[in-house]
């Protein structure tokens, strides 16, 4: 048999796993990683320009797909680059394998090249270790196969997040010390846990006795794949289902059942449902700031009032932030059927009282985002008007993904995510840049589907060399930039609160108030079909053109820098003292 060498032996690793993409840039600490992977049948390389592509792209490639890519980095100075990709999957909770080459060993301490051992030898680790759930360094060839498979275990169990396998320079080209690759089929075995059954019958009996239960699908329902239970449980017992602004896509929202997104962002719809639920049932989600509206005392919440159970994979989720009547602890398809069964053999709820009580709600929120949606004027164009056209736009499913800045807020609160849509927000870390590299990693994980990135010019800014991966590889994304010359959600806020601006205004500060950063001349200069919207009766056209574009597109939409979403009752209170108050909170029976 062939011998291999470390660098072979994680190649062939990461395809026995099913890894089937691996983004980077090569340096001479992790080239031998990269010609084995080039040399590999089953590996498909993605040659990257900046290593935040491929760690933003590998985040969102989980969150669709469901399976891990390994984004890898050279040295320091490339795992730095990274860096701000794998602190929003950790925070997101979202799995990356993240393979990093380091100096060789021999020269640590002593001013290797690109070495970063000034406190202690190999710090790079140090650098990785606060954003990753656990970084490996293997000491020899021979231990790179074990490593590799716990990596890959840690990576996708439990609640999802980043690892990092940070490999010294001279073990790539080690011998692995046996001949072959190594038999992985006994270590790589993953199980479903299921809640424990007393308890599911118990919140059984929970949502019989409801008058006013509701469900919160956060995104663990999303990354559980269990939109199919979710569906079930929800239209067999008659529930309405509101979601988190990650959960978005979890249940269609146009379903008669389906409230919206609940919280900061969301709807006055669901906001409301929340409020006056009896019974809330929390399906991976911890109720973190954004979606409990920093946690204020009835603005999307009222704990008093509402009796929750939370399900989870993981026990710390659970009364993270409020009281818990019960806990379901399991992989959510799990805790999901087995719910429905146990309903199944009671009486189902009768809810039409509730569902009425809603539709009155519903009305009432229809009128108001409605009226948010003008489509504005020549080079002043409405977002909510955009929003509409992108909806419009496509009747078959779509991958979305929302970078962070104003117009994430009404993608949010007002896009209607349909069945079969993948719509990625972050909420956790909420970096921006995540729009259009996130886009390459939704674009690999479903290429059936046509994938939207909707950033603002800001975060385009930021992330502008993803633009010739997306050209090269000729991925199917409709590139849409809501373009207000400024960090339009941060020049607002100053302007309400002071009557000014500073740093968040795209014209020199002050001194060159007519410049506007032509994306459209950028990204035809990098291959991608492009148009400029400054009038907003060219939106519905100019949609229909870029969605049917073989390869990627770019719109660059000329917009109003005071369209701003409509209030849905949630709030952001940072400052707030209620997070602090929440253990004195009283338990609500909610009347079950």
């Amino acid at each position: 048999m062939t011998r291999m060498t470390g660098a072979e032996v994680l190649a062939d690793v990461l395809q026995e796993v099913g890894v089937e993409y691996v983004a980077g840039i090569p340096g001479h600490t992790v080239n031998d990683f990269a010609l084995a992977v080039g040399a590999s049948k089953g590996l498909r390389p993605i040659l990257v320009r900046h290593e935040a592509t491929a760690t933003f792209a590998a985040d969102v490639y989980f969150r669709i797909s469901g399976k891990p890519m390994v984004a890898f980095t050279h040295a320091f100075p490339g795992a730095a680059n990274g860096l701000v990709g794998l602190a929003n999957a950790y925070a997101d909770y979202s799995a990356v394998i993240h393979v990093g080459g380091d100096t060789a060993s021999a020269a640590l301490g002593r001013g290797g090249y690109q070495e970063l051992s000034r406190q202690f030898n190999g710090d790079t680790a140090q650098l990785l270790r606060p954003v990753t759930k656990r970084v490996w360094q293997p000491r020899s060839a021979s231990d790179i196969a074990q490593n590799a498979v716990a990596a890959y275990i840690t990576a996708v169990s439990g609640r999802p997040g980043p690892v990092s396998l940070n490999v010294p320079q001279e073990i790539w080209s080690e011998d692995a010390g046996s001949d072959g690759a190594p038999d992985i089929a006994g270590f790589a075995v993953r199980g479903k846990s299921r809640p424990d059954q007393s308890a599911v019958e118990r919140t059984a009996t929970l949502i019989g006795r409801a008058a006013r239960p509701l469900i919160v699908a956060g995104n663990g329902v999303n990354v559980g794949r269990a939109r199919a239970e979710l569906m079930t449980l929800a239209r067999e017992n008659g529930i309405p289902v509101a979601t988190t602004a990650v959960g978005k896509g979890a249940f269609p929202e146009d379903d008669p059942l389906s409230v919206g997104v609940v919280g900061w962002t969301g709807s006055g719809l669901a906001n409301a449902a929340a409020r006056a639920a009896d019974l809330i049932l929390v399906l991976g989600a911890r109720l973190a700031e954004t979606t409990a509206s920093s946690w204020a005392h009835g603005a999307t919440f009222n704990p008093g009032a509402t009796t929750f159970v939370q399900a989870d994979i993981d026990q710390s989720a659970i009364a993270n932030a409020y009281p818990v009547a019960e806990a379901l602890i399991g992989d959510m398809t799990n805790v999901l059927a087995d719910l429905e069964l146990s309903l199944a053999a009671s009486t189902r709820p009768d809810l039409a009282d509730w569902r009425g009580q809603l539709s009155a709600e519903r009305a009432s929120w229809a009128q108001t985002a409605l009226a948010s949606r003008a489509p504005g004027t020549t080079r002043s164009i409405g977002t909510g008007a955009v929003v509409c056209a992108l909806r419009r736009s496509s009747a078959e499913p779509l991958n979305l993904v929302n970078d962070c800045g104003k117009h994430h807020k009404w993608i949010v609160q007002q896009f209607e995510a349909r069945k079969d849509d993948y719509v990625v927000s972050s909420m956790g870390g909420a970096s921006m840049g995540i729009g259009l590299a996130g886009a390459i990693g939704a674009a690999l994980a479903r290429p059936q589907v046509r994938t939207v990135a909707w950033l603002g010019d800001g975060g385009l800014s930021m992330s502008l060399a993803a633009l010739p991966t997306v050209a090269e590889y000729r991925l199917p994304i409709t590139i849409v930039v809501i373009d207000d010359a400024a960090y339009g959600v941060v020049a607002n806020m100053q302007m309400n609160q002071k009557g000014r601006t500073a740093f968040s205004v795209f014209d020199g500060s002050g001194t060159n108030p007519d410049y506007r950063l032509d994306f459209a001349a950028v990204a035809r200069a990098c291959g991608i079909a492009a148009r400029v919207v400054a009038d907003p009766g060219e939106l519905t056209s100019a949609f229909g053109w870029a969605m049917q574009q073989d390869g990627p597109s770019l719109l660059n939409i000329i917009s109003n820098r005071q369209s701003v979403h409509p209030a849905g009752g949630g709030v952001l209170q940072p400052l707030a003292q209620n997070a602090r108050e929440l253990m004195w909170l009283p338990s609500g029976d909610g009347g079950a």
